[in-house]
């Protein structure tokens, strides 16, 4: 079963964040947002405790100043 997680994120440096967020194993893909929010990350994988983990190296960054973050799983 294939976990998703969505991460909503605020950023000291919005550029910044989103460069090194790419980097880290587990993200499919993060974009800069417009509004209150500076970016979003999302992530995909096999398990909960995977999607945990990649959520942990994202607070770590050191420019994130705040996230919030959703694990899905798709229904069918």
């Amino acid at each position: 079963m294939k976990v998703y997680a969505y991460t909503f994120i605020t950023a000291k440096s919005p550029r910044r964040v989103v460069q090194i967020i790419r980097k880290i194993p587990g993200v499919s893909g993060v974009e800069a947002l417009f509004g209150t929010l500076d970016a979003i990350a999302i992530m995909e994988g096999d398990a909960i405790a995977s999607m945990d983990a990649v959520i942990d190296r994202i607070v770590e960054v050191p420019e994130v100043l705040a996230t919030d973050s959703k694990v899905a799983r798709r229904i069918e």
